[in-house]
């Protein structure tokens, strides 16, 4: 193993992956530090929205994502209590040229993206442990298989998520939003007879439902509830209490889905935010869930990553190193990470949040939609066509308000 390299990237996913393969690419010495021997299925975000996907076609991973098996949706219906009828998303036109939504299981994205890098020239260390930035951030030690070693780079770049070693060790704290919903989430196959041409959100009762189709009769299932629903699924009955709520979710094929067999563990995953106005320091910088995320009802967390990588790359292209040069980075994701909160803030209280009149919030909610109110449409269109298209005076606390007094 090399003991010098330009850039280190600390953290082998989907973020990580990528900004390592498109620095490799362009000539630099890149390596990959990653903890795992392989990538294990957990319950995380398997959408990445039309602007994420544009996002991955900068990055020039979207074939590799699309030869890795991943599903374009074009479509998104709403369905279920408040909607009163079949409500219809066109996920196609978000963003110039981009066909839809993409939807790929998170291991087989990250090992797709890890490979590619890999053949563009990166150096993957993988079952790293015990990350330590050494004298500063001009060295980086780990361990393999018990045996130590020590890198020499210009650049550590902290793609470690949510509780990145990176972060912590030099010193950047995260400001936290509380959450006011839950999100679960289960892997079903078993699926051939549920269409898969458009994914899916349904609602009736405490329960805001989501499908995310992956091809060949398996998609990601999601059950949003309010802060009651924090342990709805846990124990050892939780995956079969979790397919029998979805019958009461108002999807018509929630039947088929409440039938369909489980592929993975079933978890679920407070709805906050995290994130800091300077996600770097000198000679680091944090990219994705290291840098703070945001709250998964409204599955961004993809698309935020591969923005990251997108924009790190080009400044470090540039020469960024210090820790001025990643100001406009800092700036940029501070205010994307402002008009994402909102909109999950939005979502959150019209959908989730536990009420007495969750119905007549939900009734609000799809009217002020389906009439393309000025003050909520954008802010939700935002969400999948992209932040920066969500105009600032829009970030008002009394839409929210508005929306939980139904």
């Amino acid at each position: 193993m090399a003991t010098v390299a330009d850039v280190v990237v600390v953290g082998g996913g989907i973020g990580g992956a990528s900004l390592a393969g498109a620095l490799a690419r362009a000539g630099l010495g890149v390596t990959v530090l990653e903890a795992s021997t392989e990538y294990p299925d957990r319950v995380r975000g398997e959408s990445m929205q039309a602007w994420g996907v544009k996002e991955a076609r900068d990055l020039d991973v979207e074939r590799t994502l699309l030869e890795a098996g991943a599903h374009v949706t074009p479509i998104w219906k709403q369905y279920g209590e408040g909607v009163g009828k079949e409500t219809v998303f066109p996920m196609a036109a978000m963003v110039p040229d981009i066909p839809g939504t993409l939807n790929l299981r998170h291991p087989d994205a990250c090992q797709a993206l890890i490979e590619r890098a890999e053949r563009e020239g990166a150096t993957v260390v993988r079952g790293v442990r015990d990350v330590r930035l050494v004298s500063g951030p001009g060295a980086i030690s780990f361990t393999v298989d018990g045996a130590d070693h020590e890198l020499t780079t210009s650049l550590v770049v902290g793609a470690d998520g949510r509780a990145s070693t990176v972060r912590k060790q030099v010193g950047i704290q995260l400001q936290h939003q509380e959450p006011v919903n839950y999100i679960a989430g289960l892997l079903v196959e078993g699926l051939e007879g549920v269409p898969d041409d458009h994914d899916a959100l349904a609602s009736e009762g405490d329960v805001f439902f989501l499908i995310f189709h992956q091809g060949g009769g398996r998609a990601r299932v999601y059950i949003c509830t309010g802060e009651s629903g924090r342990r709805r699924f846990s124990g050892p009955t939780g995956t079969e209490r979790f397919l029998a709520d979805t019958v009461t979710t108002g999807y018509p094929w929630a039947a088929q889905v409440s039938e369909g067999v489980p592929a993975g563990p079933c978890a679920t995953y407070p709805g906050d935010d995290t994130w800091t106005d300077v996600p770097y320091d000198d000679g680091v910088v944090l990219i994705g869930d290291a840098a703070g995320h945001n709250d998964p009802i409204i599955g961004q967390g993809l698309s935020i990553a591969l923005r990251d990588a997108r924009t790190v790359r080009d400044l470090v292209l540039d020469g960024a190193r210090s820790t001025s040069d990643f100001t406009p980075y800092g700036e940029e994701r501070t205010a994307r990470m402002e008009r994402l909160r909102f909109a999950a803030d939005v979502i959150g209280a019209a959908q989730a949040e536990d009420a007495d009149n969750r119905t007549a919030r939900r009734e609000l909610m799809w009217r002020l939609m389906d009439e393309m109110d000025p003050q909520v449409f954008p802010v939700l269109a935002g969400a999948f066509a992209g932040p920066e298209t969500v105009p600032a005076e829009l970030i008002d606390q009394r839409l929210i308000d508005r929306i939980r007094a139904g």
